[in-house]
């Protein structure tokens, strides 16, 4: 009961706020343990209460992203002739050194944008010839799991490679141009995960620098990449509060991108944000390709270009 209860006082020691992202799991623990005790033993009324305690505040939180949710991201018209857009956000995990899978759906899905993490100069060499068909990129590859590389379709006008909180960790803030004298923002991001080493002050302040930001830009904006936080999350829900995006997850289901080797630890860290000036065309977890996370594929149409 009391893993159920921590993550409602927002807690940034790490092993706190790790308990934040087991609604799922503790639904099922919580399931488990009632039959059997009551299988076991009969009905015990203590036991019961305590259990849908667990039950209603789990429920509470990821209620939103199952199909019985609000959806905050509109269904684009199939009719619009509003212009699409289809991201592929991937953490590779460095260590990995399969890059085969992700290739395939890269040329299955054939994205405009796309945004790799935990990249090192292996994994660019596994990317060059996506580098040689997306000729707008901005490639940073780095040896401490903090690497990123971006690829574009769209011509780039203007790139930050950001140290917002930490100087080891890159947070990307790009403007792209989509159509002749039509642009969008996009920030790509990788905040290090809670872990005995790093516990969670500096992640909530980064993303509360860049949920200010797109506040204050009001065009088309994205923020996509491993946030390492789950949409459920006290952090992740004043962003989007903070910034007025959404989160297409809601109402369409929980996508789950880690842990794609333990089908009993996932939970949603990959994210890809927008602001109302987008509207949803598709949304898939992609197959897994050796990384410990599934790669996320959003296409999205960018109705404001219609004005």
């Amino acid at each position: 009961m009391v893993g159920a209860i921590i993550p409602v006082f927002n807690l940034q020691i790490w092993w706190l706020r790790a308990w934040t992202y087991t609604r799922i799991q503790l639904l099922y623990i919580a399931a488990i343990v009632y039959i059997v005790y009551h299988y076991a033993f009969g009905l015990n009324a203590f036991m019961l209460v305590g259990l849908l305690i667990i039950v209603g505040f789990c429920l509470k939180d990821i209620f939103a992203f199952t199909v019985f949710g609000r959806k905050l991201t509109k269904d684009a018209d199939p009719n619009s002739s509003a212009p699409h857009i289809k991201l592929l956000a991937a953490n590779v995990l460095m260590e990995n050194d399969s890059a085969s899978g992700l290739l395939a759906s890269i040329d299955d899905k054939d994205p405009d944008v796309i945004l790799m993490v935990e990249t090192d100069e292996k994994w660019r060499g596994f990317m060059k010839d996506v580098e040689a068909r997306y000729p707008h990129n901005f490639l940073l590859p780095l040896p401490d799991h903090n690497g990123m590389l971006f690829y574009s379709k769209f011509p780039i006008l203007d790139v930050q490679d950001r140290r917002l909180i930490q100087d080891h960790i890159p947070s990307l803030k790009i403007d792209l141009e989509f159509e002749k004298g039509h642009n969008f923002r996009l920030y790509g991001v990788h905040p290090r995960p809670p872990r005995p080493q790093d516990d969670t002050e500096d992640m909530d302040h980064e993303l509360l620098i860049i949920a200010k930001e797109v506040r204050e830009t009001n065009g088309p904006t994205l923020v996509m990449g491993d946030l390492n936080d789950v949409g459920w999350s006290p952090t992740t829900k004043r962003f989007l509060a903070i910034s007025e995006m959404q989160d297409p997850r809601r109402g369409r289901g929980l996508y789950n991108t880690f842990n794609a080797k333990n089908i009993l630890q996932r939970w949603p860290l990959d994210h890809i944000f927008h602001t109302p000036h987008f509207k949803l065309v598709r949304m898939e977890r992609l197959p897994k390709f050796g990384s410990d996370h599934f790669p996320m594929f959003v296409e999205l149409t960018l109705e404001s270009l219609q004005d």
